[in-house]
């Protein structure tokens, strides 16, 4: 296949002529320009799919050369070079639509690599992700463990009985209890959310009751607490599991008699709330290691939904994955990448999940995601691990490699590689590959 012409300009000839002559070494036709009035006009035809400008020229800049490019061409990647960075002018160059940025003097192996992803660019194909069931609002998926969610919300959604929602972290429990509260006879009244491990013990009781005016040192009026923002709405108690021990007593009596007592108050008062609770821990070793009260916990058991983990629904990933990349046109998924997501086990669930798709929206450059950059994004921030060496990570491609063509089959990639399996897996764990 032909290699896409390049627009190559700089004011410098020295630098034009050095990187004309490397990259028509590589097999791409060149066409430079030394000024930038002809830059422009060069940029304004829309021939060219790759655009490499310096950021200064003569009376020009390259944030200019940038818009004449894109409006020739708004699918050209337009590479900007410096020797003279500044923060002002690479969030230019992002807010524009720059490919990617270039800071001189840099090596041709760098630009080789920029220019063979904008190239990639033009061809990778996406993934196609399927159009999915969305219901509950921000909840997403079709599968009959989400559409099992589905029903229990619906079902509970018609009482006002309390309800335990149970699940991993980052599952979405805060979304199952929105959507119980959405679709409900309470619905135009407010939701609360208290983390309930964000509240020390000692307030506790004063953040969820409220207290009045003298109860302690500093208490110069009636202070409304949780239990009477939610008046007329839903009250949810995320983590329940993490309420202190010694404010359980006073949840439970919330519970079975729907009053509570302000701090300081000479009496009790009349509470008007729906109570949904959620945790993230296994209810029998929360009651093994009697972190929560075994009367409280059959108090909130009314209602139960179990929502599952992502590795439990697969067949949503696509969907989730749709989701949150809508809206944005600077990346895509090819279909490795979309196979790697789908088989990886998500151990932070939906919220990893997001958070690593949006990571890449905002740090990747425009163009396909591959499985690689997938692989990146889910590594430990800088300082976690140990940087990989070259010759390890060329290993780490030749296994994957493998892997792909032995559609995971570890028995005969480890063949082909010429390893025995149990070393294999050892190189598997060590370099954190998961998904086969």
């Amino acid at each position: 296949m032909a290699k896409p012409p390049i627009l190559l300009i700089d004011d410098d000839e020295a630098i034009t002529a050095t990187l004309t002559a490397f990259l028509t070494s590589r097999g791409y036709p060149v066409e430079t320009a030394n000024e930038g009035e002809e830059g422009l006009s060069l940029a304004r035809t829309g021939r060219f799919p790759i655009v490499l400008s310096d950021i200064y020229i003569d009376r020009v800049s390259g944030l200019e050369i940038l818009r004449a490019a894109r409006a020739g061409n708004p699918e050209a990647a337009v590479i900007l070079m410096t020797a003279h960075g500044s923060v002002r002018t690479t969030v230019e160059a992002e807010s524009g639509g720059a490919f990617d940025y270039l800071a001189k003097p840099f090596e041709m192996s760098a630009l080789l690599e920029v220019v063979e992803r904008a190239e990639r660019a033009r061809s990778a194909p996406a993934a196609v992700i399927p159009e999915g069931l969305e219901e509950y609002g921000e909840m997403v998926g079709a599968s009959p463990a989400m559409v099992e969610v589905y029903k229990r919300i619906a079902r509970t959604s018609r009482c006002d009985e309390t309800v335990l929602i149970t699940g991993e972290t980052g599952v979405g429990k805060e979304l199952v209890a929105r959507a119980i509260h959405r679709n409900s006879a309470r619905a135009e009244r407010p939701f609360v959310a208290i983390d309930s491990g964000a509240v020390a013990g000692t307030l506790w009781e004063s953040e969820v009751f409220g207290s009045v005016r003298g109860a302690f040192t500093g208490a110069d009026r009636d202070r409304p607490g949780m239990v009477e923002a939610a008046r007329g709405g839903t009250l949810f108690f995320d983590e329940v599991g993490e309420v202190p021990v010694e404010c359980q007593a006073k949840l439970l009596r919330l519970l079975q008699e729907k009053e509570y007592r302000p701090v300081g108050a000479a009496g009790p008062r009349k509470a008007d709330v729906r109570i949904i609770a959620a945790t993230n821990r296994p209810i029998d070793l929360m009651l093994k290691e009697q972190k929560i009260r075994e009367d409280l916990f059959y108090r909130l058991n009314v209602l139960r939904i179990d929502v599952p983990p992502l590795r439990e629904r697969r067949s949503d990933i696509a969907l989730l994955a749709r989701r949150f990349l809508a809206g944005q046109e600077r990346i895509w998924l090819t279909p490795e990448a979309l196979r790697f997501l789908e088989r990886h086990n998500w151990p932070g669930n939906v919220r990893q999940l997001e958070n690593t798709l949006r990571r890449l929206i905002v740090l990747s450059p425009p163009g396909p995601v591959s499985r690689l950059d997938i692989e990146r994004a889910l590594a430990p921030a800088a300082g976690e691990a140990e940087e990989p060496t070259e010759l390890d990570e060329r290993e780490r491609q030749q296994i994957l490699r493998v892997l792909e063509q032995t559609a995971g089959n570890k028995s005969r990639a480890a063949e082909l590689l010429g390893i025995q399996r149990r070393t294999l897996y050892k190189k598997l764990a060590r370099m954190g590959i998961e998904g086969f």
